[in-house]
């Protein structure tokens, strides 16, 4: 399969709403949840492929940059990620995926509307708390 070749009609269409990132930006065992296979992942996220990896075990369902809500959202999705042990059934479709992680630092001022933190978007970095 090259980057070239049409995409399967098997592989199922995923709802990409403007406004929600949680359908922008899902995990390895959302996707599989929704019925889109390893093999089907790696092949959308080839070099001009309509998707690419965020982080390792996400995946932004667009090219082009991520939003800055996109970044929080995958790296809440890469933190909150269980422990291998742990990891007994694949996550729901409405599973967040979070886990206990929790979002720190300037990222969680921009949030909340603290002016001198900036823009959630202009952040370098994230900070991701995991208890």
């Amino acid at each position: 399969m090259t980057q070239n070749t049409p995409l399967s009609a098997r592989l199922p269409r995923l709802p990409l709403h403007p406004g929600d990132v949680t359908q922008r930006v899902l995990s390895a065992a959302q996707l599989r949840a929704r019925g889109v296979s390893a093999a089907q992942t790696s092949a959308q996220c080839l070099p001009g492929g309509p998707w690419q990896h965020l982080l390792p075990g996400v995946y932004l369902l667009h090219p082009g940059p991520p939003t800055g809500h996109e970044r929080l959202h995958g790296a809440l999705l890469y933190a909150g990620r269980p422990p291998v042990s742990a990891r007994r059934g694949a996550a729901g479709p409405s599973d967040a995926g979070y886990g206990d992680a929790m979002v720190t630092g300037v990222a969680a001022l921009a949030l909340h509307g603290f002016a001198s933190a900036g823009e959630l978007g202009a952040l370098h970095r994230i900070d991701v708390l995991v208890p």
